[in-house]
Formats: structure tokens, sequence, C-alpha cells
């Protein structure tokens, strides 16, 4: 287990009920104090054994959530600095494997708010592998649904892929372990659900898409994929692009 699982395992904690982040930083030495912030979204003060943590609170609860387990994992990875961090610090897709203190922060409130655990079986039993069911989980773990389709990608064996994009192309995408040699495209085709959501900001239907409108590989446009879109909260598309077809997979993947 890693640092937060093994926290609320230890807790004794069984479901994402039982996961209040005030109550589990107080068990850690620290104090949550939701008040206005000027410049940053949150931070922390430390010192010895017991830490205040601040967090803005206009901010949306799951977004506050979010912040405590990030700061959180401040304290538990770099006890005895302070942290002010602001929006772009807190809550960034990319490698967990990175060593960078604001990404080591960002798994640890994680696992904290969507332990595997917990979720990983909830994941192996869902029905279907689209945005629907994911978003149902991010309200039942009271994350977002980004964090939670990323936890998702990461115990799926379905060939899936999460993208996100804005009007200018691709941000960031996470595959799942049996679509990793997959890359998106830069660009983002006018054509596919991405553009969909992000002018009508909703959330698509699951469709059939060529495959061409996603990869820019050689002749992939012989391979049709299935594509749910929304519209995050920061305007952008977060697009689940599902391989159906096992042969795409073995000669692109």
């Amino acid at each position: 287990m890693r640092p937060a699982e093994r926290l609320l395992f230890e807790l004794g904690i069984t479901s994402p009920d039982d996961i209040d982040v005030d109550a589990i930083a107080r068990c850690v030495g620290a104090e949550v104090d939701y008040r206005t912030l000027v410049g940053c979204e949150a931070q922390i003060i430390g010192y010895r054994d017991q830490a205040v943590i601040y967090v803005d609170r206009s901010t949306s609860k799951v977004r506050r959530r979010f912040s405590v387990g990030h700061e959180l994992g401040h304290w538990y990875h770099h006890r005895g600095q302070s942290f002010v961090c602001r929006s772009t610090d807190i809550g960034r897709p990319v490698d967990e494997t990175s060593r960078d203190a604001e990404r080591l922060a960002d798994a640890y409130s994680a696992d904290l708010l969507l332990p595997p655990y917990i979720i990983n079986p909830r994941i192996e039993k869902l029905p279907q592998l689209n945005l629907h069911c994911i978003r149902a989980l991010a309200d039942e773990f009271g994350t977002s649904v980004t964090s939670t389709a990323i936890r998702t990608m990461r115990v799926t064996k379905d060939a899936a892929i999460l993208v996100a994009h804005n009007l200018w192309g691709r941000k960031w995408q996470w595959s799942s372990l049996s679509a990793a040699g997959l890359r998106v495209r830069d660009d983002v085709d006018s054509r596919s659900s991405a553009i969909l959501a992000i002018e009508t900001k909703t959330l698509t239907n699951e469709r059939k898409e060529p495959a061409s409108y996603w990869f820019d590989r050689r002749h992939i446009e012989q391979f049709d994929v299935r594509v749910q879109s929304m519209t995050t909260a920061e305007g952008e598309s977060l697009s689940l692009i599902r391989i159906t077809e096992p042969r795409m997979i073995e000669i692109y993947g």
C-alpha cells in the first residue's frame, strides 16, 4: 500500500462516506481552516508535529477536498517545509512517477480520496466503461470526474484512452495498460466528439468515430473507435476513447 492508502486502512475506513479529510488531517496533527485566500488556492504551515492547512473557501467542495489532500501530501512527504500552492500546482494530471514536490502531493491526494482498496473493486464491477459510470463513481467518492477517470484507466483491463483537449489541441492523455502504445494526435479534429463537447458544454452520448479523428497513423482510417466526451470545469473537453477492435491494438498498440 502507498502512504495515503495505508493511513486510511489503519484508521479503519472502508467506505467513501467515511473519507472525512478534515478529520483525517486532525489524526496526523493538522488543522484545516477554510478562508479567503489571495494569490493561492491552499497552503500549509507546519512546525514540528503540528500544522495548519489553509484552503480557499471560494472553490468547489470537490476542489477543496483535493486541496486538503494535496497539502496532507506535503505534510507526509515534506514535513518541516511550508508550501503555498496555486491552482496550477494542484491536480495536474501527469505521470505519477514524477518526483516533483507538487506531483507527489497530487498522488497522495488521489490515493487519499480514491483509495485503491476501496475503489478498485467498484471499477472492476462497472457495467460498462463510459463517462456516465465514471461520473457516478465520482459522485460517490466526492471527487472530480477527471481524477476518477484517471484512476479507472489505471485499473481497467479494457483498451481505452482518456484525453483532454482545448480548442488548440491535446493537453494530456492517460492510457489504460492495454492501450499504452497509442498516442492521440496533437491537434483536435473539428469533427470529433471533443469539439462537440466544448461547443455544447454537455456530456455527449457514446458514438462510433473513425480512428483517424484521433490518431495519426498510417492506414488507421480502416478502424473505428467508440468515443464519449464531456466538458470539464476548466472549459476543456475530456474524452474517453475505447478501442473495440483487437486488430487495431495488434497493429498500432
